[in-house]
């Protein structure tokens, strides 16, 4: 489990393709010292297991249908992610619960600024639609954000300035990819009502 609250975001070092899958090799920031095999590491959302790690990176495998569902299909030398290690209990959960289980890739509408505010518009993928309630939770690219508006054909979330310095969604532009996680109780409810 995570909370959506980036801890660092960092650079990817090498991606080696497997048989379908990759290994990733990203840069370790140095609060990571608690990491070991085994650990769960969100990256961009994506809940990933470290496999192997050294003092200044750690790799991660990407399975093939973690490929199919996300922008990890497009990750690149240098690319930057958002970093989040697993909740441990007790911690405070100052997001929302994250299962790192991203459900799908969504595209970048449009980026506007209101007074100080910025607010970044997300393709609304139809039958998504459900999942989603005006200022409830989302996540995207692993970072945990409020519904600031949701229409019919997109949804906006606003950055506050602590997310735009310790995130990478700062550089994002219409048209960019994104990963998104719905908020894992509205998908139980959701499921729930279709039994």
């Amino acid at each position: 489990m995570f909370t959506g609250i980036i801890e660092k975001t960092s650079t990817i070092l090498s991606i080696t393709p497997q048989k379908g899958k990759k290994l990733l090799k990203v840069k370790r920031p140095t609060e990571f010292s608690d990491i070991k095999n085994g650990s769960s590491i969100a990256c961009n959302g994506i809940c990933l297991t470290v496999i192997e790690f050294s003092s200044n990176s750690f790799t991660v495998e990407i399975m093939h249908e973690t490929l199919d569902k996300s922008t990890a299909k497009s990750w690149q030398i240098g690319s930057v992610l958002n970093l989040e290690r697993a909740l441990k209990l007790g911690d405070r959960l100052d997001g929302h619960w994250l299962q790192g289980h991203v459900d799908r890739s969504i595209r970048v509408v449009s980026r506007h600024k209101s007074g100080d505010t910025d607010y970044i518009r997300f393709q609304m993928v139809n039958e998504d639609r459900k999942l989603m309630v005006n200022q409830g939770s989302v996540a995207i690219n692993g970072v945990s954000l409020t519904v600031a508006e949701l229409k019919s054909d997109y949804f906006a979330v606003a950055l506050i300035g602590h997310t735009l310095l310790g995130s990478n969604l700062t550089a994002l532009r219409a048209g960019d990819m994104v990963n998104v996680e719905y908020d894992v109780l509205g998908k139980y409810i959701v499921n729930a009502r279709n039994l």
